[in-house]
């Protein structure tokens, strides 16, 4: 009977500590979500230089947002307050949004990489065709002497050096990211 005294008391103590939401206030899983797409949007939005699209732009996915997480721009800024009363609760809201920004920075450059690499095999492909072509063309017009085939073969050799630098050059050289910087 006194561990079921003790256990009730315990779960009543629990419950009370319980740090809940207040009502009418956005719940720290739905704010984090909030404010990570408010957050991916005004990135996007700072991309943009006339300022009267921007607003119109932000509008428009502002309202999104807010429709995606069943709520509207006065009770995300009431949230937002209550947050900004209670620091230590929008810190942790931030390191779960900053984790997630990080994540998807990763995720970019991994794509970035891989779209680096399709763009190099398909440059390399062409180059290594129009090499093809040249000395098969040179071959052509090659005459069955000797001096003709070592003038066809020098030329040929120019021909593959040429397409093996600019193969290398491609290799070595930093293609720009095609993704925005997340910030």
């Amino acid at each position: 009977m006194k561990r079921l005294m003790w256990g009730l008391i315990v779960a009543v103590v629990g419950l009370g500590c319980k740090s809940k939401t207040p009502e009418g206030i956005i719940d720290t899983e739905r704010m984090e979500g909030i404010l990570y797409d408010i957050h991916v949007v005004d990135g996007y939005i700072s991309t943009i230089y006339v300022q009267d699209s921007a607003r119109k732009v932000a509008a428009t996915y502002y309202k999104g947002i807010y429709k995606k997480f069943y709520t509207d721009s006065a009770q995300y800024t009431r949230s937002l307050n209550y947050y900004y009363q209670n620091p230590e609760k929008l810190q942790d809201i931030y390191k779960v949004i900053s984790a997630r920004l990080d994540h998807q920075k990763l995720k970019l450059k991994q794509a970035d990489s891989l779209m680096q690499k399709k763009r190099f095999k398909a440059d390399s492909l062409k180059i290594v065709k129009t090499f093809k072509a040249d000395s098969l063309s040179i071959r052509k017009k090659m005459k069955t002497d000797s001096l003709s085939k070592v003038k066809a073969e020098a030329q040929i050799k120019k021909k593959k050096a040429q397409a093996d630098s600019l193969i290398n050059t491609k290799k070595n050289s930093d293609y720009k990211p095609l993704s925005v910087a997340v910030q």
